[in-house]
């Protein structure tokens, strides 16, 4: 098919879709124990292992887990479809970083510096299941800042308390994933801050920082997705596995933020398509990456997929609930419908609106 040229995404800063939305730094009174290390020394432990990920759409942070490797566990909302990406370490110059792996749904991603980093530190996992109501915790990370753009900068540091150690297959947002384990706190998560460790007194990662509920009148609520969840993945990440990666970024097609995401000038035309198919339910697609399984399917920017494998597609996570059970190498078949009208490759003209069928072939 042939279409005009692709739509502009905005610069997002961390948080793409998972936006944080509140924006007061508070702090939220726990229990601490007498083996607790103190704030300052939980700082000064975590804040050389906590980097900031920065690529052309998108800022977040991430955690040192392997320093010998050179080894980094982000979200994968933050890394998703960036062409180049470089990564800071507090007052080091940054330096060029590539994607290992990714799993889109389970917003996840391991990225691996591009040439070995001296006296690198890392931090240690600790396991979330021994995080109890009322645990203080502490969150790191490079959310927005006033400070001027490449002047020096350390991660911010909030402490809070848990406030539920295990909510289960929270589905937060039609444009997110389904999260099977996550620890909601009160440490505030503000955009940028995607990524970044949740540690307990010990100055233990127990979560990875991803969302903020952004409901309106909630406040001091945020999830780190938990480290119990995370350790089992980061080998199969860091042995470069992109699965339920098909090359594509999706969002929901009646998501109230999805013009923000697109720079001021393509945003009206989100906005008439969001008018033009108010009746649809499906997700559009944002972008779409080259040489990817979504581009041989012939996937467009813009194109809304209704149907995944028969089932509606009516949020991420029905996407990924096919994604996940899928096997490497199947043929997943997807129906929707276009949003622009153009020519397509034998000449017929096509109108938005009509329907289309594609084959999506897994990667084996």
């Amino acid at each position: 098919m042939e279409k005009g040229g692709g739509l502009m995404r905005g610069r997002r800063t961390g948080n793409a879709l998972a936006v944080a939305t509140a924006v007061v730094l508070g702090t939220g009174g726990g229990v601490a124990f007498a083996d607790d290390l103190s704030p300052k020394e939980i700082y000064e432990r975590a804040a050389p292992a906590t980097v900031k990920v920065s690529g052309p759409k998108a800022d977040g942070s991430g955690i040192i887990y392997d320093a010998e490797k050179g080894l980094i566990v982000t979200n994968a909302h933050v890394v998703q479809g960036e062409p180049s990406l470089r990564v800071t370490v507090e007052d080091r110059a940054p330096a060029a970083a590539r994607v290992l792996g990714i799993d889109p749904c389970e917003d996840l991603a391991v990225l691996q510096f591009s040439s070995p980093q001296p006296d690198l530190k890392q931090l240690k996992f600790g396991r979330s299941a021994d995080v109890a109501v009322a645990d203080t915790v502490t969150s790191l990370g490079y959310p927005a800042t006033f400070e001027k753009e490449g002047t020096s900068q350390k991660p911010v540091f909030t402490t809070g308390a848990v406030q539920n150690p295990n909510v289960k297959d929270a589905v937060p947002d039609p444009s997110l994933p389904r999260y099977p384990a996550t620890l909601q706190h009160s440490a505030t998560v503000n955009p940028g801050n995607s990524g970044g460790p949740l540690l307990n007194g010990k100055g233990e990662v127990v979560g990875i920082n991803t969302l903020g509920n952004g409901n309106a009148g909630v406040e001091g609520q945020f999830y780190a997705i938990s480290s119990d969840h995370v350790r089992p993945l980061l080998d199969t990440l860091a042995s470069g596995e992109k699965r339920n990666d098909p090359g594509w970024e999706l969002a929901y097609l009646h998501d109230p933020t999805l013009p923000d995401t697109f720079t001021p000038e393509d945003a009206p035309t989100i906005e008439k398509i969001q008018k033009q198919f108010k009746d649809v339910e499906g997700m559009i697609v944002t972008d779409v990456q080259r040489n990817s399984a979504a581009e041989k399917a012939k996937m467009q920017q813009l194109d809304v997929i209704t149907d995944v494998k028969g089932s509606p597609a009516a949020s991420f996570a029905d996407v990924c609930d096919v994604l996940q059970s899928a096997s490497p190498g199947e043929t997943v078949p997807l129906s929707g419908i276009y949003t622009q009208s153009f020519t397509d490759e034998a000449g017929r003209p096509i109108k938005a609106g009509e329907a289309w069928d594609a084959n999506l072939v897994l990667d084996k």
